[in-house]
């Protein structure tokens, strides 16, 4: 692939430019007026375009005239090289809208497009593990070999030509050449690699699978050796076999297919099944709808449902949740949330605050809080007539748990900036609501990143702090109480493990006093994702002696 593909215009370079008459040219020729040139008033001349620009008067920065630009240039940053700038200096598992922002700060950029760059990160790094796999099978060393930038540049012509316009594979390619400097001397090597990767494969759009009735029945799709889904009924199909055959070898198919470590999804089979790991892996594929939340001191899901109709969008109700299309944009802007009429909220997570059972007159602390969608919900289960504290550890978390209970309209809520792991309140709560940070295993298609992370030296980390945060909890809570133990991860170690470590260590003989003991497990629930319709998450509600 040459560098310059057909039909893209090269800008003229300087030197081919009009030149000025010098001092010696007068002398020669005498002045303008005895010599005559008649390029001088061609239109497009230099001379013709710095006289335009004379009468135009000067520029608004100060610098001297300037002539109009052409339509088609390109004018601000390019997206694409401000994205690359990112991806080639973030670690995987780094949260990429702070790396956007930080970048953006460093170039002295706004955040208006924030919407441009990190949509391609995010599926960048969604599909990191498959497209190293993909670039594995056309250059000739792996891609964790590659040189950051390098790697960088073939990840992002893979994402534009594989998820958004196939058809401009040229232009595409040209692009990811041209995001390395002209002395560059890996160039030839991306321009060899997005030519082999464009002769390998190709992209096929397909009816989408119906993952909500497979997963009611039990069933999964089919895998194939030589395809994979890349969401929405998208799929990409190479020129031969180039996955692990499932039949034979599904933890590595699946590992390869949907951009997972190999450990994670061997974890999965051995702790759910086949079939559940299947929908697990395939859910950090395929994006999920907006789920909202029904604000029920000022509407109901009913009504939510019946404003957002009037406005054009038809959801999906389940249960009391409100599902939005996939793809609804914009949808900040339907005047719904800052009335406070919704609180966006899968439907997976609406499941938590109802098992803590809170009643009226109730003390409740909610640990690790932020933003706040469980304390809100809580006081919406309440009508406003608990006593709800809502802890998170920062000043920054505190803040966004404040502008939604503002927005929202509570009046029940305080909160307080601390630390679950250590936190001692003066007088225990009737019933601790602990959401614990965790791999975010069961939100793959809302945290893109979170994937990189799921190594296990960092569960074994999670699990440790986890531990110590129920710990904690348990010693805020009025004996009798109720604590609630929740995780946005659908792993045993971050759950079951967690709960069962807790009453096992009081059982009789262990370094707890006799009155620990007693500890009962009133509920405790495992949702798993459904993919592209809702998140997975882990729930366990204990009783205290």
């Amino acid at each position: 692939m040459a560098d310059f593909s057909r039909g893209r215009a090269r800008q003229p370079k300087p030197q081919h430019q009009a030149r000025h008459d010098g001092p010696h040219r007068q002398a020669q020729g005498g002045p303008s007026r005895a010599r005559p040139d008649h390029r001088d008033t061609r239109k497009g001349s230099f001379r013709q375009k710095q006289r335009d620009a004379a009468e135009r008067g000067p520029r608004s920065s100060g610098v001297g005239p300037r002539s109009a630009p052409h339509p088609r240039s390109a004018h601000g940053p390019d997206p694409r090289k401000l994205g690359w700038a990112v991806l080639r200096r973030v670690s995987p598992g780094d949260v990429l809208e702070g790396a956007v922002l930080a970048e953006f700060r460093h170039q002295g950029l706004d955040t208006s497009m924030l919407h441009r760059v990190l949509p391609m990160l995010e599926d960048a790094s969604r599909f990191g593990m498959l497209f190293d796999h993909l670039i594995g099978h056309v250059a000739t060393r792996p891609a964790g070999a590659l040189d950051a930038d390098v790697r960088a540049a073939l990840h992002l012509y893979l994402a534009w030509f594989l998820l958004d316009d196939p058809k401009a594979v040229y232009a595409h390619g040209q692009a990811a050449v041209d995001l390395l400097s002209d002395v560059h001397t890996a160039r030839g090597f991306v321009n060899a690699c997005v030519r082999r990767l464009s002769e390998l494969l190709k992209v096929e759009n397909v009816p989408p699978d119906d993952y909500r009735a497979m997963a009611a029945a039990g069933k999964i799709p089919e895998f194939w050796r030589d395809r994979c889904r890349l969401g929405a009924g998208r799929i990409t199909r190479a020129e031969r076999a180039i996955f692990a055959d499932f039949a034979t070898a599904p933890a590595t198919h699946l590992a390869q297919t949907c951009g997972l470590p190999e450990d994670f999804v061997n974890r999965l089979i051995e702790q759910h099944g086949l079939n559940a790991a299947c929908m697990v892996a395939l859910s950090a594929v395929e994006k999920t709808p907006t789920w909202l939340r029904a604000n029920t001191l000022k509407t109901s899901p009913e009504g939510l449902k019946h404003i957002l109709s009037l406005r054009g969008i038809e959801a999906t109700q389940q249960s009391r949740a409100i599902a939005l299309p996939v793809g609804t944009r914009d949808f900040d802007q339907l005047g719904i949330f800052e009335t406070g009429l919704a609180y966006v909220q899968d439907f997976s997570a609406q499941q938590v605050a109802p098992a803590v059972g809170a009643r009226q007159g109730d003390k409740i602390l909610d640990l690790c809080a932020a933003p706040g969608g469980k304390a809100t919900h809580l006081a919406e289960l309440t009508t406003e007539r608990a006593k709800i504290l809502a802890v998170d550890v920062s000043l920054e978390k505190i803040e966004r748990i404040q502008e939604n209970i503002a927005r929202l309209g509570y009046t029940s809520i305080a909160t307080a900036a601390a630390d679950a792991l250590t936190v001692k309140f003066p007088e225990p709560f009737d019933r601790v609501l602990l959401d614990a940070p965790c791999s975010n295993s069961g939100v793959l298609a809302r945290r893109v990143e979170a994937r990189h992370r799921l190594t296990p030296g960092k569960l074994k980390e999670l699990g440790e702090m986890q531990r110590k945060m129920l710990e904690n909890a348990a010693a805020n809570l009025k004996p009798g109480g109720t604590l609630v133990y929740s995780v946005c991860s659908v792993l045993m170690e971050e759950g079951m493990d967690v709960t069962r470590a807790f009453i096992e260590a009081r059982q009789p003989g262990t370094s707890h006093t006799r009155e620990d003991g007693g500890w009962a497990i009133e509920e405790e629930k495992v949702v798993l994702p459904v993919p592209a319709w809702h998140d997975g998450t882990y729930f366990c509600r204990l009783k205290a002696p």
